[in-house]
């Protein structure tokens, strides 16, 4: 790996003195030289040489100090490799980025010293994968409905029984950190999180879920069936494991949100190398007008993003608290508008961006997967909204704390707390009002972010994100007004149920029930009991 590492060097330029720019820089030349995203799709599975390698530059402890053999990064440069890799290969850039957030979070933050020594190391060497299991097949990600079980045992161990599904490499992790309930006492017992190794008896590695993106992202069913974890293993404290788990779940926030401005950047330089060769009726595709102002909302899209992302690293780098709103916003609007580049990118190709063959394509299918991960969007919006109708003061006390907005963003986010105080008729209702608040709670952080950061830059960069968010939380507002008022007149789930069922009338209801392939062993050739 050190031969690869200096290569790389060789090939791109001096060797410079952080961390950071060496694991770039190593990045860029493997990319371009051992990396291929087709292969990888076609095979459903990452090339063995390629995990080796990336294990052996250090990409699977990046935050994980030093002593416990990490490149012990900030969270500045951690975000930055991250959107390195984001723009190299989706499949890359999720095994990377959910063993370091979702797995070694939980266990660097919440582990006991001694399980830290014991596990980090090896983790951060890349010997082996660690993941979390949180979503369940009844609940989703619903936390509150957690129906996995931990019952505490006269020795102090934890007897866990119950199934996770959809767990990021749940196939290829030797330690799982594992969230459940408590058995005993009722609700109030509370949750804990536990850190179960795969190979202990009562650990079942189920089947790998067939997506149609990320292909060579292995996501799998688990089940535990009297799983034994001692109690040295707990994530901290009894009762509260889900302080653990919520603590994951803002690492890996941000971190699709710096793998959605890593997509953004490459998809828009794909779409410019086209439009500047491209000649359509008008002339050059990039002198077109609309194609001019594509690419502008799209550079300033991705700069919010990236304003917003290196707000986070900086408090977070400097030890200040992090309100929860800021992870949530990066989440929703970085994957929302990661989203809305993509596609205007793959539009501006026309014929050739539906070509599955293209790196665009290929993108458009990976990349669908961040809306829904770590809570899809409009849950995201509605807890949000939720949180913010609660509490209709703490939207302008955020903007007056921490950014030094201008009067018309000001203005606008007080017309978002007077929307709030709409009265609804019923819980349907309610809930359009929550996820419409949510939504432009999130628009209101990032225009008063973006507008203070524009004053302290003067960088036209900064300027033109900042016109741009602001004029963007102008039309989600005028959109939300309409969103709630048409809230209250919704018609009801029976109703909507007779609406499409009569669809049956007009293209009938069937299921495909034609032969397909068989996957299994002959019953024949099994062991038998």
């Amino acid at each position: 790996m050190q031969r690869l590492m200096e290569k790389s060097v060789s090939s791109g330029g001096a060797l410079a003195s952080d961390p950071a720019r060496k694991t770039l820089e190593f990045l860029r030349w493997y990319a371009e030289e051992r990396v291929n995203p087709r292969l990888q799709d076609e095979r459903r599975s990452l090339s063995p040489a390629v995990v080796l390698d990336l294990a052996s530059a250090g990409l699977l402890g990046l935050q994980v100090p030093r002593e416990y053999d990490g490149l012990g990064l900030s969270h500045r440069d951690t975000y930055r490799v991250m959107t390195q890799l984001a723009a190299i290969d989706p499949n890359l850039f999720l095994t990377i980025g959910v063993h370091n957030s979702l797995g070694i979070t939980p266990i660097q933050y919440g582990a006991s010293e001694a399980v830290r020594r014991e596990l980090l190391p090896p983790i951060a060497r890349g010997e082996e994968f660690v993941t979390s299991a949180i979503t369940e097949p009844g609940m989703g990600s619903n936390l509150k409905l957690l129906s996995t079980t931990a019952h505490r045992s006269s020795d102090g161990s934890y007897t866990v029984n119950g199934a996770k599904t959809f767990i990021s490499l749940g196939g290829w992790a030797r330690h799982v950190n594992v969230f459940c309930r408590l058995a005993e006492g009722g609700e109030q017992a509370g949750t804990v999180g536990l850190v179960a190794d795969t190979r202990g008896r009562g650990f079942d590695i189920g089947p790998e879920m067939m997506t149609f993106g990320m292909r060579a992202f292995p996501q799998n069913h688990l089940s535990f069936t009297d799983l034994s974890i001692p109690a040295r293993y707990l994530l901290g404290e009894e009762g509260r494991g889900l302080d653990v788990c919520k603590d994951a779940f803002t690492a890996g926030r941000v971190y699709l949100a710096a793998g959605g401005l890593g997509a953004m950047k490459r998809a828009l330089q794909l779409a410019h190398r086209f439009a500047v060769q491209r000649s359509v009726a008008t002339g050059l595709l990039s002198e077109n007008g609309k194609t001019q102002q594509i690419l502008s909302e799209s550079i300033a899209a991705a700069r919010s993003v990236e304003l917003l992302i290196l707000h986070l690293a900086d408090l977070q780098d400097r030890g200040i608290p992090v309100d929860p709103s800021l992870p949530l916003t990066a989440k929703a609007l970085g994957c929302e508008l990661m989203w809305k580049v993509l596609d205007r990118c793959v539009q501006l190709l026309g014929g050739r961006g539906f070509l599955d063959t293209n790196i665009l394509g290929q993108f458009f299918r990976d990349y669908r997967v961040f809306r829904i991960f770590e809570g899809a969007t409009e849950a995201v919006s509605q807890y949000q909204g939720t949180r913010f109708l609660a509490d209709e003061g703490r939207l302008p006390s955020l903007i007056v704390r921490d950014f030094d907005a201008s009067p018309a963003v000001v203005a606008l986010a007080d017309q978002v707390v007077q929307l709030g105080r709409s009265t609804t008729n019923s819980s349907r209702h309610r809930h359009v009002l929550a996820d419409s608040m949510g939504t432009l709670v999130c628009w209101s952080l990032l225009a008063a972010l973006t507008s203070s950061e524009a004053k302290k830059s003067g960088q036209p960069q900064d300027i033109m994100a900042a016109d741009w968010c602001e004029q963007s939380l102008r039309a989600q507002l005028l959109g939300a007004r309409t969103a709630v008022s048409q809230g209250a007149e919704l018609p009801t789930g029976t109703e909507i149920t007779h609406l499409i069922e009569a669809y049956g009338d007009t293209i009938g209801d069937f299921d495909h029930r034609a032969a397909g392939e068989h996957h299994g062993i002959d019953p024949l050739l099994r062991r038998s009991a």
